[in-house]
């Protein structure tokens, strides 16, 4: 079944002409207008009468999907989006996935029949048939993670890999060798992302990669707790813990405790997002500082040039991270061990 691109490609114009030409719209050459005319006729592409009719209809609404709202990670980014969409008129509806793939999955069916301007997505979790289908039919832009190897969606994130193989490379750094990773499920690309990089790290450090010291659960305190329990009852003399976010270190940090192991003197502890409470935890939470807010005002601006209609030349925006050290990492210690302070 034929679908816009295809009738861009063989009208040989480009995607945004071939769309304004099936919405109907003025702005295009008749030399163009009967080139997309000729190529929908010859492919047979008959255009989705819904969307054509919601995309007429500005309800001046965008839905941001997130994947849990518990998680206080994802705040600033709905500011950051917040900010924008008032900027240009627009409203922001949420739609908490509760960690739930199948209630993401639903309300995306249930899209097809509403009426929105547009969708950015913290989630991306939903099967990659739908997603197609749905960022065919309405602007959609993926925040956080970056799946351009799977599906072509603008994207806005940080590079995941890469933050993660440098927070491990501080840990080998100050002498760690047996580093669990706590995670969740790889099918999630943000998490497998990281997982790459907990692997890539320990390869490049000549470290064997110890399947027993992965841990799956979900993006809370809780699961957190129990995988670092599990850890721990494994008896595998665990010595640090990457944990693929802070909630799920601030987990393992309290099953630690609860088993007489110190943060950071018998193991090290860290975390990835920088959430508010990682900097008031005891110990203090080394993490990977992601730049929430740009990350929601950069992805609500793209949002905004595809509703109305514009093509956007970098789809894919990679920020910057950083490494923040604090104190669950051990680094202090190694600090007074080098440099022991006068008698």
């Amino acid at each position: 079944m034929s679908n816009i691109k295809d009738v861009a490609k063989y009208a040989g114009v480009s995607l945004a002409t071939a769309s304004r030409v099936m919405r109907g719209e003025n702005n295009v050459s008749p030399k163009k207008k009967k080139l997309v005319e000729d190529a929908a006729k010859a492919l047979n592409y008959k255009p989705n009468s819904i969307a054509r009719q919601l995309r007429k209809q500005e309800t001046r609404n965008v839905i941001v999907i997130i994947p849990n709202i518990q998680n206080t990670f994802f705040h600033e980014i709905i500011a950051g989006i917040e900010k924008v969409a008032f900027q240009n008129d627009y409203q922001v509806l949420i739609v908490d996935m509760q960690n739930n793939p199948q209630i993401e999955e639903s309300y995306f069916h249930s899209l097809m029949q509403r009426q929105t301007d547009g969708i950015i997505s913290l989630s991306a979790n939903i099967g990659l048939r739908l997603m197609k289908e749905v960022s065919e039919n309405y602007p959609v832009v993926i925040a956080v993670q970056n799946i351009s190897n799977i599906i072509e969606l603008p994207s806005v994130s940080i590079d995941n890999v890469a933050a993660s193989k440098e927070i491990m490379q501080h840990l080998i750094d100050l002498g760690h060798r047996n580093i669990g990773h706590l995670t969740c499920q790889p099918t999630l690309t943000l998490y497998r992302d990281r997982f790459t990089g907990y692997c890539q790290a320990l390869a490049e450090n000549g470290i064997p990669i110890n399947m027993n010291f992965v841990k799956y659960g979900n993006s809370t305190i809780q699961s957190g707790y129990e995988q670092m329990c599990e850890l721990v009852d494994q008896d595998e003399h665990i010595d640090a813990v990457f944990a693929a976010g802070d909630i799920i270190a601030i987990g393992a940090m309290k099953a630690l405790a609860d088993h007489g192991i110190r943060v950071p003197q018998d193991c090290a502890v860290v975390g990835f997002d920088d959430i508010e409470l990682a900097s008031f935890y005891n110990p203090a939470l080394t993490t990977i500082r992601q730049p929430q807010h740009q990350i929601g005002a950069i992805a609500m601006n793209i949002l905004c040039e595809l509703m109305a209609g514009n093509q956007i030349e970098d789809k894919h925006v990679v920020l910057d991270h950083e490494l923040v050290i604090r104190k669950s990492c051990g680094y202090s210690l190694k600090l007074q061990k080098q440099f022991p302070a006068e008698e």
